[in-house]
């Protein structure tokens, strides 16, 4: 996630002036906008991958879109949540948080959080 490798080859995600590429589940009947300002926990895609995750990942299969976005900063992490109200740290459940969050210091991340801006929902782009 963080040198913007293909989340399926690990080689380079796919990049145009439209932006990076990522493949995500179809969510815009969700907020008016989507993904504009969405976090998102997967790294981006090269082209070449995209048929076989849309092959392989269950829940691509319930409709998914190919998104260019032209900004994406590193916003955050993700991990387990644990809580410091016992003498040892007890999980508690998955969790996303900012880096200036207090909360932080109880995540043991196990990844990276973008932000998606200037976004442009494309057809599913394949080679």
């Amino acid at each position: 996630m963080r040198q913007l490798l293909c989340q399926v080859c690990g080689g380079p995600a796919d990049r145009t002036e439209a932006g990076v590429l990522w493949l995500l589940q179809d969510h815009r009947q969700d907020w008016v906008g989507w993904p504009e300002a969405m976090a998102v926990t997967e790294p981006p895609i090269c082209r070449a991958c995209v048929p076989l995750s849309l092959k392989l990942c269950p829940a691509l299969r319930k409709g998914a879109v190919t998104v260019r976005a032209q900004g994406y900063p590193l916003v955050g992490f993700h991990g387990q949540l644990h809580t410091g109200a016992d003498l040892f740290p007890r999980a508690v459940g998955k969790a996303i948080t900012t880096f200036e969050s207090p909360t932080a210091r109880w995540i043991l991340a196990t990844g990276l959080v973008r932000e998606l801006r200037s976004c442009l929902v494309t057809a599913l782009e394949a080679r």
